[in-house]
């Protein structure tokens, strides 16, 4: 079992923007074969500045392995993987599509 964090804006569509701007992020357990949505969890910092970085987002995401977003920044992808996180980005805006690309991604 592993935790998937998806960045969202309103809970039911991708953020558009980079992951770190996202004001909540929809956290899913994943079996390996399936999603079951745990809980969403508010972005502390998406009041007070414009983007979260990595060591801000793992405070309240760091018991998720893998970090999905329609975009994040290059460094911080680099820094996930150097950190045994997976990073994944994802084309579509919607969630379960999103959840699709990422089963697809793992089990490949």
């Amino acid at each position: 079992m592993m935790l998937v964090a998806i960045g969202t804006a309103d809970g039911k569509t991708m953020n558009p923007e980079h992951f770190g701007h996202s004001n909540t992020y929809l956290i899913y357990e994943f079996d390996g074969t399936n999603f079951i949505k745990k809980e969403e969890r508010k972005n502390p910092y998406a009041e007070t500045h414009l983007h979260a970085k990595v060591d801000e987002i793992l405070e309240f995401l760091g018991d998720c392995k893998v970090w999905v977003g329609i975009s994040m920044g290059k460094s911080s992808k680099k820094r996930l993987k150097e950190l045994g996180y997976i990073p994944i980005t994802v084309d579509t805006p919607e969630v379960s599509k999103a959840l699709e690309l990422v089963k697809m991604q793992l089990q490949g």
